[in-house]
């Protein structure tokens, strides 16, 4: 396998359309299209797979949160809450067909499947896009629990793997 582009993100990014009060789609989203945009390739050859330890503990949180306090709750919410979302809307604006995963990264190192994918002789290429959120209260014991250092920053980070010409 051979890296072909990369990118990494930090920070507030410009909104994606239909996800709110999160920066873990946007993240997504924007290191996605910076190691896309002005490519050539299938869309059914390439596989998309999101990593995140815990995903979007932001969306989550606020989602009990207003649970909790008898709040309504925002659908929008519930369609976000899972990094599937943003790979619904990725595959729209990329015309991209082949697999999209996503997975948590406590046990598994993403290369490992990105190489498992690259078996596939139906895959061309695979993106790894990496995503952590500055994690508040909540999310920092759960990443103690776990044995990891919270982050304090919102971050994500792409890797676009292709496999070797023969």
């Amino acid at each position: 396998m051979i890296a072909v582009a990369s990118a990494e993100l930090s920070g507030a990014l410009e909104p994606v359309p239909g996800f709110i009060e999160s920066n873990f789609s946007p993240l997504v989203y924007h290191a996605a299209a910076q190691c896309l945009h002005g490519r050539e390739f299938d869309g059914s050859r390439l596989a998309v797979v999101v990593c995140s330890l815990i995903g979007d503990a932001s969306t989550t949180g606020l989602a009990s949160k207003l649970l909790v306090e008898g709040q309504v709750h925002n659908a929008i919410l519930f369609m976000q809450a899972t990094a599937n979302a943003v790979l619904g809307y990725l595959s729209r604006e990329f015309d991209l067909t082949g697999p999209l995963l996503s997975m948590s990264t406590v046990d598994d190192d993403p290369l490992d499947t990105a190489e498992l994918l690259l078996a596939d002789p139906e895959l061309d290429a695979v993106l790894l896009l990496t995503v952590e959120l500055a994690a508040d209260e909540r999310a920092a014991a759960v990443y103690r629990l776990l044995g990891r250092t919270p982050p304090t920053t919102d971050g994500a980070s792409a890797l676009l793997l292709e496999r070797e010409p023969q």
